[in-house]
This record gives structure tokens, sequence and C-alpha cells, in this order.
């Protein structure tokens, strides 16, 4: 995504007035197998976050290891500013596969 169309994206996002705007917005842009990915993506986060084992996750989540890997180097080797905001929405909302 090219960083003109995803400031027009976050421009959007960001003007739901609240949670239900947003849910509202996002189940009229997105498919509900995009919504479940992207839930999942977020899932896969949050438990290698909490240091969850792998193959744990695998189990848990039901995605392969490959895809979990590729979500271990994001946090690793990607922009610290992603893995700094996701360890923050973590405390503050954390998933229901979270302990």
């Amino acid at each position: 995504m090219q960083e003109q169309e995803l400031a027009e994206l976050s421009r959007l996002i960001g003007q739901a007035r609240d949670r239900h705007e947003l849910e509202v917005l996002l189940q009229g842009l997105l498919t509900p197998q995009e919504l479940d990915e992207v839930v999942l993506r977020w899932r896969l986060m949050a438990c290698l976050l909490l240091g969850k084992r792998q193959r744990d996750i695998s189990r848990e989540l039901g995605i392969s290891l490959g895809k979990i890997a590729r979500g271990s180097r994001l946090l690793k080797y990607g922009p610290s500013a992603f893995r700094e905001l996701a360890e923050r929405l973590l405390k503050e909302c954390p998933p229901p596969t979270a302990p």
C-alpha cells in the first residue's frame, strides 16, 4: 500500500466517532473473511508478545508455523513503532485468547 492510500485510510478510520461507528465502517469495507483474517493476525501478534511458543500458537489459532514465523520476524525486525504500539494495545485491550 502506498503512503497516500495508507494516509487516506487512517484518516477515514480516525473519523469514526465511537466504537459502534468504527465497527459499522469495518463491516462495510471488509468482507467477513477479511475481518476474520485481521482479527486472527492481531491474535497472533498478541500471542507472540505474550511469549507463547509457536507450536502452541499454531494449535490454539489453527495457523501454520510459517505464518507465525513471519509474524515473529515482524515483531523482531520490523518497525519498532509497530511493536511498541502492539504492546500498548495488548495491555489496554487484550484479546480473548490472552490469559
